[in-house]
Order: C-alpha cells, then sequence, then structure tokens
C-alpha cells in the first residue's frame, strides 16, 4: 500500500515525514515561512485526497505539468490567491470549489488571512476512468466528458460556496481517521456524480483581478495592520495610492474576502487575544492599542467574535 502513498502525481509529497500508517502519510511542508501539513490519502492508483492545514502567507506547489491531471480543491477555512500559469489571479473563499487541470496550473499560492484549512483531489486522468466503474459498476459518470464541460472556456473553473458542496465536504473533516479511507472512497463518487449533472454554462465566474491592483491593496492592508491603533479612511487610503474609493473596496473585498472594515474588525480583535496572552498590559491599554478608545466598546467586540470577555479569555491563559 505505501507505494501508492508516494505518488508522482501528488503537489505534498515532499518535506519531512511526520505520521503514517496503511492508509495515508502525512508531510511537514517546507515553508519559506509559517508552517504546513499535508495528509495524503491513496483511495485508487488513479485518485488521491490531500487534507491541507497552514499557517503561512503562501507556499510553492510541486507542478507535475507533464500529468493528464484534474485537481478539485475546497476550501473550509481561510482564503487561498492562486496565480495560474496563464497569468490570471483566481481566489478561492470559504466553502468554494475550485476545478483545473495542468495546462493551467498555478505555480504560485498566496494565503491573504495568513492560514487556510481545505482538501485538494487530485484525479489521473489517464487511469481513472476504469477505477471509477470499478468503485461503483453502472455508475453514468464518463470522465472525460466531465472534464470537456466545466474547461470550455478556460482550463479553470470556480464553483462558488453552495449547500451541495458543503453536504458533500463537511464530513470529510471530521470523520474519525480509522474511517477515512472508505469514507473517502464514498464521498469521491458523491463528488463526481455532483459534478457530473451540473451545469457549469449556469455558474456565473467571479471576475478576475489586475496584479498591479491587487498589490495596492496588499500595500493597504500592511498599511493598516502596521498602524492597528489607527481608524483610516477609504476616501484617505484611497488618496493615497491612486485608486478610486469603488475600487479599492471592491478589490480588497475580492482579495480579503470581506470588507475593510469587517477584516480590521477581526484583526484588532484577533491582535488584542495574542496581547491578553502572552503580556501583562492592562485591558485598557490594549483596546487603545488595537485602536479601542473605548474600553466597553473594545469589551462588547471581543465578546461578539471571541463569545467570552477579555478577562474571561486571560483566565484560560494565566
Amino acid at each position: 500500500m505505501f507505494w501508492l502513498i508516494t505518488s508522482v502525481y501528488s503537489y505534498f509529497n515532499n518535506g519531512v515525514i511526520i505520521e503514517q500508517d496503511e492508509h495515508y502519510i502525512t508531510y511537514k511542508q517546507n515553508l519559506v515561512e509559517g508552517e504546513g501539513t499535508a495528509s495524503i490519502y491513496p483511495l485508487l492508483s488513479g485518485i488521491e485526497i490531500i487534507q491541507l492545514d497552514f499557517l503561512a502567507s503562501h507556499y510553492i506547489p510541486a507542478v507535475h505539468r507533464e500529468k493528464n491531471i484534474l485537481t478539485i480543491n475546497h476550501c473550509l477555512e481561510g482564503r487561498a490567491e492562486c496565480r495560474m500559469s496563464d497569468g490570471c489571479l483566481q481566489y478561492i473563499g470559504e466553502g468554494d470549489l475550485f476545478l483545473n487541470t495542468m495546462q493551467n496550473p498555478s505555480d504560485s499560492i498566496e494565503l491573504p488571512l495568513g492560514f487556510y484549512h481545505g482538501i485538494v483531489v487530485m484525479i489521473d486522468l489517464d487511469k481513472v476512468a476504469a477505477e471509477i466503474s470499478d468503485l461503483l459498476p453502472g455508475i453514468p459518470i464518463q470522465i472525460g466528458e466531465l472534464v470537456k464541460s466545466f474547461f470550455i472556456e478556460d482550463d479553470c473553473f470556480l464553483i462558488q460556496s453552495k449547500d451541495d458542496i458543503q453536504h458533500i465536504f463537511s464530513g470529510m473533516y471530521t470523520i474519525p481517521s480509522q474511517a477515512r479511507s472508505l469514507y473517502f472512497r464514498i464521498k469521491i463518487v458523491e463528488l463526481l456524480l455532483y459534478l457530473y449533472y451540473f451545469d457549469p454554462v449556469k455558474e456565473k465566474q467571479k471576475r478576475f483581478y489586475a496584479r498591479q491592483q491587487v498589490d495596492i491593496v496588499k500595500q493597504i492592508e500592511k498599511q493598516m495592520i502596521g498602524e492597528p491603533s489607527r481608524r483610516f479612511t477609504i476616501e484617505e487610503l484611497a488618496q493615497q495610492h491612486c485608486i478610486s474609493p469603488t475600487a479599492l473596496k471592491a478589490y480588497f473585498k475580492g482579495v480579503y474576502g470581506k470588507s475593510i472594515a469587517a477584516y480590521m474588525k477581526e484583526y484588532r480583535i484577533r491582535q488584542a487575544a495574542s496581547l491578553l496572552r502572552e503580556t501583562n498590559q492592562s485591558v485598557a491599554d490594549i483596546a487603545m492599542s488595537v485602536g479601542y478608545e473605548s474600553q466597553s466598546k473594545f469589551g462588547a467586540a471581543f465578546k461578539e467574535m471571541m463569545k467570552i470577555t477579555p478577562l474571561e479569555y486571560r483566565k484560560k491563559f494565566f
């Protein structure tokens, strides 16, 4: 069984092995910054499922362009910016499903929120047709026709978050490890059936973003988190960076998945939580340092997000 686990078409079969048995193998990924793991579950000779857990800002996958591979990405938490080989930027948000082939792989992936948890399904199209028939005799799926239907206009396709996708993937993250191999096989059939009967024509594709505008938005994000105690206005930031307020709001949400206000509110509370855990600063001082002049407003915002008060949170760590 272990020869399957070291499959040459996985993006993630590198780094240091930290755990394995006859059903899966987990690699600690070699990242320039941060940390991440990839747990690979070989299901058939042509199908792998990889569970990803990253606390990092980016990673560079090992792309096997010579392979006839269909890659299906599901994002559970976080956000991924995929720089495709054709030059476009594609963003995968929570609940989204992203399909691409080695005709247009992503050779650089950034994680704008600094973390990412998801699943990658990798299908070797040259091997899998017979395997699917063996898995479930009578299944109507013609894998070649399925792939063609999604890539008529481009070599990548995004399906935005839907209840049907949530239904397919939710259990894949929580099923006990000893049951995953069999459970994943069932879910692969369910996923392929869903995609086979899905009508790509009806799925409106998200816009692609110009790199110049994305770079401006990233500069603005760094500026804001560099001074969390300061409350920048959208008009002020737009004027400083020579971008219209409307474009700034649209591009920021496209890159980071939420509005500037929502993003900074979450950042401030997470920064405050870190200070509560790691320092002896007073709650009032921490509130001021992350942009809250009113301690009561800070306490309300903190409890809304963390479900407990700042003092209750601190007591958990001291």
